[in-house]
């Protein structure tokens, strides 16, 4: 593994790390492992837009 995929790794995880408390596992989804993302808000995707544009990034939406 290359110091770049290392560092890309790395990130992945941190990010999913971040996120993993949004992730609720319903007892009805036990059976087909599907569970369901809690929503952080209207707020949440503002910030991910400025932090964007301050990166100098499009945004997906």
């Amino acid at each position: 593994m290359t110091n770049a995929q290392r560092k890309l790794l790395q990130a992945v995880v941190r990010d999913g790390l971040k996120i993993q408390s949004r992730f609720s596992a319903a007892p009805v989804y036990r059976t087909t492992g599907r569970g369901s993302l809690k929503s952080e808000g209207v707020a949440t995707l503002r910030q991910i837009r400025r932090n964007l544009k301050k990166r100098g990034e499009k945004s997906m939406a």
